[in-house]
């Protein structure tokens, strides 16, 4: 089975759409994960690890509750998202990875 990259994103951020639904059904439309795939210059996890940013600010809003017997741990959500975008941290590119640096190296003679 092969998957677009779209489909690999969704996949690797929980998004995937439900049978019989739409992307609108999940947290991130199908233009939307395209512009992950544009900020990761068409890496796919790359692409993932912006939407696991983008997920943890959504849920950086959300607080824990407790009520009487029930507790929901809401907060945990954005610290979940938070530790599944440092997994793909690594294929996120900047300005100096993959690319070797290469300089002169001089020796000094001061016996001159």
């Amino acid at each position: 089975m092969n998957r677009t990259n779209a489909e690999q994103v969704r996949a690797l951020i929980g998004e995937a759409i439900p049978s019989g639904g739409s992307d609108t059904d999940t947290m991130f439309t199908d233009n939307e994960v395209d512009d992950l795939l544009e900020l990761g210059f068409g890496n796919v996890r790359a692409a993932a690890y912006y939407g696991w940013i983008e997920k943890a600010a959504n849920y950086s809003n959300l607080v824990n509750v407790n009520e009487g017997n029930a507790a929901r741990e809401l907060g945990e959500l954005h610290r979940q998202a938070l530790r599944m975008a440092e997994r793909f941290i690594g294929y996120v590119p900047t300005p100096s990875r993959g690319r070797a640096r290469i300089g002169n190296i001089t020796r000094q003679n001061d016996n001159a």
